[in-house]
């Protein structure tokens, strides 16, 4: 038995097919990622001279524990010495900022396994950092991301985020806050407030909540056994958090991670920040990612997933360890 399910946010369509967790498969993958030596590891402190200059470090040069600089290799920049000039096509430089932010000094942790005070920090840096790329006049969009495991995307095994500014609103975002605005006229509120407070009501697909944010697996998942994070309140800009809820959220975030990072050994996964474009009315929320499996040729021939699991197995499997987990402490 197959179902269609529409994403509030973007409006594609996610179709779950549960047969397709018994379907054959002639591969073998163990997620292994790729090892390499701290001496010429450019992450790891004492090697800071093979990256460019520090932006941002918490102690001197071979005794920190957080440093970020602009990435070596950048997806943007200011370089305006080469752009397309077709008249036929709409194209322009790709200006913008783009930095790596380092979040440990030991080579091959795992941000599952950081504690809850310093992920807290690293989370208060990456919004230091995103303040100061919202400053510029002409950034319309700021990503972060972190990418864990060769799947993922990750071509350095030593763990880090990357925050990418923007001069354009890439597309997804724009969708997310037409469709947002067009809620709220209809309905009285955002989007993703609605969700969560429907969430927190139906206890369907709730995880876990505290204070101030909700973890639930989304109703059209992309990914089998994704999670997204949401602030309770309408927070607009991840630059807007306070120290207290920062805390709070590395809380959950550590509880979320090392769940997901128990779902099969070695696993890949994403985290991404949703964020607001400037002059849009948005709601921040984050995306835990596992890569259970990649994207095929429907996936990239439509732009839609097809996704195995079901939210609610999910949630179900996660909330099942919290409970054990609750168990043990008491």
């Amino acid at each position: 038995m197959s179902e269609l399910r529409q994403d509030i946010l973007t409006g594609e369509w996610v179709i779950f097919a549960g047969n397709r967790k018994s379907r054959p498969y002639d591969f073998i993958k163990h997620s292994i990622p790729k090892t390499s030596d701290k001496t010429d590891c450019q992450f790891c402190p004492g090697n800071e001279v093979m990256t460019p200059n520090a932006v941002y470090q918490n102690a001197a040069d071979g005794e920190w524990t957080i440093r970020v600089f602009p990435n070596k290799y950048p997806a943007v920049n200011n370089d305006k010495s080469e752009c397309c000039d077709e008249d036929f096509y709409t194209s322009a430089y790709g200006n913008g900022i783009h930095e790596v932010v380092v979040d440990t000094a030991e080579h091959s942790e795992a941000i599952h396994d950081f504690s809850v005070k310093h992920i807290a920090e690293v989370l208060k840096t990456i919004r230091l950092r995103y303040n100061e790329m919202m400053k510029n006049p002409d950034i319309k969009y700021v990503e972060v991301f972190k990418n864990c495991g060769p799947e993922s995307g990750a071509s350095l095994m030593h763990s880090h985020w990357q925050i990418i500014a923007v001069t354009v609103v890439p597309r997804e975002q724009k969708v997310i806050c037409e469709r947002n605005n067009e809620y709220k006229l209809k309905n009285g509120k955002c989007a993703v407030c609605a969700i969560t407070e429907y969430e927190l009501d139906k206890k369907i697909r709730i995880i876990d909540d505290s204070d101030n944010f909700a973890a639930y697996t989304p109703f059209a998942s992309r990914m089998s056994y994704e999670i997204d994070i949401a602030a309770k309140k309408h927070i607009k800009h991840y630059g807007d958090f306070s120290d207290e809820m920062l805390d709070e959220l590395a809380c959950m975030l550590k509880t979320m991670l090392k769940m997901v990072s128990g779902l099969r050994e070695n696993i890949c996964y994403n985290i991404c920040f949703e964020d607001t474009p400037k002059d849009c009315d948005g709601h921040w929320f984050m995306r835990i990612l596992p890569r259970m499996g990649n994207p095929a040729g429907f996936e990239y021939g439509t732009n839609s997933y097809i996704n195995p699991v079901l939210p609610e197995t999910a949630a179900e499997y996660y909330r099942n360890i919290l409970v054990k987990k609750n168990e043990v402490v008491k």
